[in-house]
């Protein structure tokens, strides 16, 4: 009798399992999280401008549709979605899109740093004691929501690559696309 003998495994059932969990490791990797979810109200919130020449709020947006993304310079899939976000805005700006991009860096000039060499067009504001992202449970970076124009959170994902495009992006034109004074209406009467 050998006792050395390792089991035996069938070549079928070994190449399943093996296949079963690449698919698995990859889709927990790649966008995974991007959902639409139940409508419910953003909380509003005051932060500074990365600059610090002034303050903005969530609520002064009401009206547009508002992709929030928190991020830090650090963190690599931010690197990829910064670019796509500077054209999705540049596409969308004029028709009431906008960007709030919360940075979450300790320190504000690797930050800086990081808007310069992206050159990003949009809203970047500061939120250093990470107020802002308890009160929205980011648990990674970046962690984005996308708001209506009636202020409620519609969509949102943690991460980002580029299986995430095409999800955000229709997202975002299924928003813009709303009639929102008629949602206000129906609202108000119901």
């Amino acid at each position: 009798m050998n006792v050395n003998r390792q089991p035996r495994f069938s070549r079928p059932l070994f190449t399943s399992v093996a296949l079963l969990a690449a698919v698995l490791g990859f889709s927990l990797l790649s966008g995974c999280g991007e959902q639409r979810v139940e409508p419910r109200e953003a909380p509003d919130f005051e932060l500074p401008l990365l600059d610090g020449s002034a303050r903005a709020t969530l609520s002064e947006l009401q009206g547009q549709v508002v992709y929030l993304t928190f991020w830090a310079s650090w963190c690599e899939p931010c690197r990829q979605e910064m670019p796509y976000l500077a054209q999705l805005w540049q596409r969308h700006n004029g028709e009431g899109f906008q960007i709030l991009a919360i940075n979450v860096d300790e320190d504000v000039e690797l930050a800086r740093e990081f808007v310069a060499n992206y050159e990003l067009p949009f809203t970047i504001l500061r939120d250093e004691d990470r107020a802002v992202s308890k009160t929205y449970r980011v648990p990674g970076f970046p962690t984005h929501s996308i708001v209506d124009r009636r202020g409620r959170v519609r969509f949102s994902g943690l991460g980002f690559d580029l299986n995430d495009v095409r999800a955000v992006t229709q997202e975002v034109q299924t928003l813009l696309d709303e009639d929102f004074t008629a949602g206000a209406s129906k609202g108000a009467e119901g």
